[in-house]
């Protein structure tokens, strides 16, 4: 029913986890339904993995920002090493 990623493989591609997760979430049932204790797991478990990969993406989103900084510190650096 819902995708799944292969043991010992990280996904290092979050927006592709977040659009299979969109995909899955039209399969769950409405909240205002009576859902079985599988379809209440199965929602917990996907709830769960769209917080990690959102967590995630803010890291990346985090760490590429902290990279320009210091890409534009040291390409300023260089440049009054330079003159």
């Amino acid at each position: 029913m819902f995708h799944k990623i292969p043991d010992g493989h990280e996904s290092h591609l979050p927006l592709d986890a977040l659009e299979r997760a969109r995909d899955d979430s039209a399969q769950l049932c409405s909240l205002d339904e009576p859902m079985s204790d599988a379809q209440l797991q199965l929602r917990a478990e996907l709830v769960a993995k769209i917080i990690e990969t959102r967590t995630k993406l803010r890291m990346i989103r985090d760490k590429a920002e902290e990279l320009q900084l210091a890409l534009e510190r040291f390409v300023a650096t260089r440049g009054t090493r330079r003159a």
